[in-house]
């Protein structure tokens, strides 16, 4: 008799298990790799120059992540010392962007169909409804690194901190959520963890860069455990009047788009 209860416990604990193991996760959007691109030298300059760049960015998600039909518009503020001739640079970017977006079903994400054919409608949308949240994240990162330019090239790596504040509805929901354990909320309204980024770039024309550069750049934002890292790729052109602009793709924002200027002083 002791035998069959012991079992009867443990098949219910595993069903349970099961169960919270099955819940889709959400991210706020604060856990996306910030935008703004890092500034590279617009030409082979010997002397140390002081970066401020500004940035207008757009980002969309049509399905990605537990959510959908994701709009967000924002900006960027850059500032980055290098040190004359050599590679060191230290940066400091802060900015901001919020929007509005849908809870979807991504079955890469834990939602697979069977969940997300129930009938969850104050958090999936559905045929008969649609549930706007609104969303605000202001961000801040801090860099430091090595950029190297052997002849035309420009590669290099850098490391730091990104940090990140969430306000608006889809926060609040999320914590309502996952406290009915219906999702699992990989984010609070904070967060930080390390940011790496690497990147390869090039420079065109005469006199070591006067018809711009153009840079991918990779960077991982290393927060939680290794499946909850998030990650971007850009590509950025910049121009030696100091002009900019780009596109990339994130882990959490399908795509963003970015442009701005830069002055050196």
């Amino acid at each position: 008799m002791m035998l069959k209860q012991i079992l009867s416990i443990a098949a219910i604990g595993g069903f349970a298990i099961s169960m919270m193991g099955c819940s889709p996760s959400v991210r706020s959007m604060g856990a996306t790799v910030m935008p703004s691109p890092i500034q590279h030298k617009a030409t082979k300059a010997d002397s140390s120059i002081l970066f401020i760049a500004a940035s207008g960015v757009w980002g969309h998600t049509g399905d990605r992540y537990n959510v959908k039909n994701l709009d967000a518009f924002g900006g960027n503020l850059d500032l980055t010392y290098r040190f004359g001739r050599s590679p060191f640079f230290v940066s400091g970017a802060f900015g901001g962007f919020g929007g509005s977006l849908n809870f979807g079903c991504d079955e890469d994400f834990d939602c697979d169909d069977e969940f997300g054919s129930r009938d969850y409608r104050h958090w999936l949308n559905t045929q008969d409804g649609k549930y706007d949240y609104s969303f605000w994240n202001t961000q801040e990162r801090v860099l430091a690194g090595l950029d190297f330019n052997p002849g035309p090239v420009i590669l290099g790596f850098a490391g730091g901190l990104q940090m990140f504040q969430e306000e608006g509805d889809y926060g609040h929901m999320r914590e309502i959520l996952d406290r009915d354990h219906i999702v699992d909320n990989e984010d609070g309204r904070t967060g930080m963890g390390i940011l790496m980024a690497y990147w390869l770039g090039f420079r065109f024309g005469p006199n070591g860069g006067s018809g711009g550069s153009l840079v991918m750049e990779y960077d991982v934002f290393h927060k939680g455990t290794i499946d909850d890292w998030t990650s971007s790729l850009k590509f950025t052109y910049a121009h030696p009047i100091g002009i900019f602009a780009g596109v990339g793709s994130n882990s959490l924002i399908d795509w963003t788009i970015y442009a701005g200027k830069r002055f050196e002083f």
